[in-house]
């Protein structure tokens, strides 16, 4: 189970280290607020493990998705599906 909070904590250390691009903060915040707003994000990353989390922030820096709600929606049910199968 992911832990959103853990997460975005290691996510800001390592970008404040210059160790990841200033992508992954703005990914990470659009995370935090999709948890707070999406029923079906919340679900998927309380269900989800850590590095399911990671790599959708990776995936959403590498297309420059962090300011996309559609492309994320698209990304968690897929996922869910993925999951259910």
């Amino acid at each position: 189970m992911a832990n959103i909070q853990h997460v975005a904590t290691r996510i800001f250390r390592h970008v404040d280290a210059g160790h990841l691009p200033a992508g992954y903060t703005l990914a990470m915040g659009a995370l935090i607020d999709a948890y707070d707003e999406d029923p079906d994000f919340h679900e998927w990353a309380d269900a989800a493990p850590g590095s399911a989390v990671e790599k959708l922030i990776a995936c959403m820096v590498r297309h420059g998705k962090w300011g996309d709600p559609v492309w994320l929606r698209d990304y968690v049910l897929e996922a869910l599906k993925e999951s259910a199968a």
